[in-house]
């Protein structure tokens, strides 16, 4: 084992280390699977198989992992209120499952606590804004239920707001989406602003008192579409204290990447640090959402593979112990 990887395996002892973007709960729900169990990794995209489960996020030394809830938006399914709630009960049951290695948290303490009793952290998230449909009072029901974020769009317009893909049908933020911020900001879901359009980014910015955070992205510079953000929106997202995790699917990450490489991602962490600090970084890689991982990595195992590449790229412990933990921690206390 390399001088670079012993040092990162420290790093991932010595903080909690946190993925804000997984999505276990795809296979894990739809396929029933048991996320105390280890799952063969695909070779490329296979939703039969996983990245993502007990054995591996505890290899990687990963302390939270969100457990991101996404349900299609009609009319690819109806209903998706009340399945959203059943993916939670889900996750709910999974945890009471795995007392002694799985613990429910909704907070930067809880987090903070698993990391001393050396136990995975569950929290979860929620991607798309679509299943709350009309009804506000439903971003209660998700606190309730433990949800700290809240991603308002996923790839196309909702109610909320317009998407990334697709026609501008609200012009950036509606007026309900409007509210939605208003009720997050007082209820503490942290806002992702990932998926959303130009224009819905820099009016949520406008809009919000607190720093939101764009959980999976890549730059523009690195792609060809609205998937991607610009240079003047990560600089306005870190003015407002806001952070920004790469999504580990090498095809947002280089012009026409296939397979890509860890180097390729450590690429995008330097430029990114570059534009705004090290401060305004995070994890995020999407694990079980992307298409695939590039090479070097296969599963969350290797997340420290990542770190290590950082750490030879000049980024201090104190710099990378942010990015993997502390960073989140400070915007989460910030939300409540």
């Amino acid at each position: 084992m390399d001088e670079s990887l012993v040092k990162a395996l420290e790093l991932h002892q010595q903080v909690p280390v946190i993925d804000t973007h997984t999505h276990f709960l795809l296979a894990g729900y739809f396929l029933r699977k048991r996320f105390e169990r280890r799952h063969r990794p695909p070779r490329l995209w296979n939703p039969l198989r996983n990245t993502v489960d007990l054995p591996r996020l505890r290899e990687g030394r990963i302390t939270c992992a969100v457990f991101t809830a996404y349900v299609p938006p009609p009319p690819l399914r109806l209903g998706a209120w009340p399945a959203l709630l059943r993916m939670l009960d889900f996750l709910q049951q999974t945890v009471r499952r795995n007392p002694d290695d799985l613990v429910f948290v909704h907070n930067a303490r809880g987090i903070r606590l698993a990391h001393e009793q050396g136990k995975l952290a569950a929290m979860p998230g929620v991607e798309g804004g679509h299943v709350i449909g009309r009804r506000l009072e439903r971003l209660t029901v998700l606190r309730e239920r433990g949800v700290r974020l809240l991603t308002l769009t996923h790839f196309i317009a909702n109610r909320i707001c317009d998407g990334h893909l697709g026609p501008a049908v609200h012009g950036g933020l509606s007026d309900f989406g409007r509210q939605v911020l208003q009720a997050c900001r007082h209820l503490g879901i942290v806002v992702d602003l990932a998926h959303a359009s130009r224009r819905a980014f820099f009016q949520a910015l406008e809009e919000l008192e607190r720093p939101p955070v764009v959980t999976h992205a890549c730059l523009r510079e690195h792609g060809r579409s609205q998937r991607y953000l610009e240079d003047d929106q990560v600089k306005q997202l870190a003015a407002a204290g806001g952070l920004l995790g790469v999504i580990m699917c090498p095809w947002y990450q280089q012009r026409w990447g296939v397979l890509g490489s860890l180097e390729r991602a450590a690429d995008v962490y330097c430029r990114l640090a570059e534009l705004v600090g090290a401060e305004h970084l995070i994890i995020g890689t999407d694990m079980d959402g992307c298409t695939w991982l590039p090479r070097g990595m296969r599963d969350a195992a290797d997340l420290p593979r990542l770190t290590a590449k950082l750490l030879e790229r000049g980024f201090t412990t104190r710099e990378l112990k942010g990015i993997l933990g502390n960073n989140f921690l400070r915007l989460l206390a910030a939300w409540e």
